[in-house]
């Protein structure tokens, strides 16, 4: 039998993470990165006066229309009697069409084996979810709007703003005050609102007293109309439907907000969740200006299409 002697020497090398991959652990953080919540801005924008009664019942809001009167010559006369003036008027309508559900199933094993808490988070997103979808929907109305300026995918100029501006004056909303105020927005895209920046008349001082291009160049009004930014409005070909309005430009009614709700689902082992609302919207229509009433017209919002 044939035996080699130890010589006492060694390998040269050292413990690294090659050598000792086995000891070193991967570590799942608590934290989560979450999906951005775009705010909703429309529905804090448009009327929600019709919504009161439909949370009783019934599926259809009736608003009835008041037409102006005609005002006319008396002709002097025993004889020459008044004549009273007959007008059919019509009706708005807005129908509760929508009823909308966002919901989660949670695996009691995950809820017991994850290392952070899932359920109340997502119960959060289902929040987000529902109203986010009332603000896609009633950005879907603004293409029906019958003023509109600009082409889509085109960035607007100030004149373009002042013609949708003038489409409201004469509609016969401007004339309580120079300011519109709060009443009043101007609900943009982010690449709409960086087109804005670029025109001089709403950032520059001379032009707008609460403009500072100098120190910060923004937008907070455009001819006395708030500026609002909107990652929800609708993409329509090269472009997105913007809009110019007044509150009364379009009607949100909410008849049923429910909140959150979980049920045990013993099948599934786990918990079911889900929120849910009913509602419906409707761009409102006005009787005209002119004595003796006529056809209803959308005249409180100006459809902007550009970028």
């Amino acid at each position: 039998m044939t035996t080699t002697a130890m010589t006492g020497n060694i390998a040269a090398g050292s413990l690294s993470d090659g050598s000792h991959t086995v000891f070193i652990p991967e570590i799942w953080s608590a934290g989560v990165l979450k999906a951005i919540e775009f705010a909703a801005v429309l529905q804090k924008r448009v009327t929600r006066d019709y919504e009161g009664e439909i949370k009783k019942g019934g599926d259809t809001v009736h608003v009835n229309r008041l037409s102006n009167l005609t005002a006319v010559d008396k002709t002097k006369g025993y004889s020459n009697t008044v004549v009273f003036e007959a007008i059919t008027e019509g009706q708005q309508n807005i129908t509760i069409a929508y009823h909308q559900y966002a919901a989660f199933l949670l695996e009691h094993s995950l809820d017991v084996q994850a290392n952070s808490d899932l359920r109340k988070p997502y119960e959060q997103k289902i929040g987000y979810a529902l109203a986010r979808s009332r603000d896609v929907v009633l950005a879907a109305l603004v293409a029906s709007l019958s003023q509109y300026v600009g082409t889509l995918g085109v960035e607007m100029t100030s004149d373009d703003y002042l013609t949708a501006q003038l489409y409201l004056a004469q509609a016969g909303l401007l004339e309580q005050s120079a300011n519109p105020g709060e009443d009043f927005a101007i609900c943009l895209t982010p690449g709409a609102y960086n087109a804005a920046l670029k025109v001089d008349v709403f950032i520059n001082k001379n032009y707008n007293q609460a403009a500072n291009a100098i120190q910060s160049a923004t937008v907070g009004e455009i001819y006395g109309f708030p500026v609002l930014r909107s990652n929800l409005l609708t993409a329509n070909g090269a472009g997105h439907d913007n809009l110019m309005m007044h509150k009364g430009c379009f009607a949100l009614c909410v008849q049923d907000e429910v909140p959150v709700e979980s049920q045990h689902m013993i099948e599934h082992l786990g918990d079911a969740v889900v929120g849910h609302n009913i509602f419906g919207v409707a761009e409102l229509n006005y009787p005209p200006e002119t004595a003796g009433g006529g056809t209803a017209v959308d005249n409180r919002g100006v459809w902007l299409k550009t970028l």
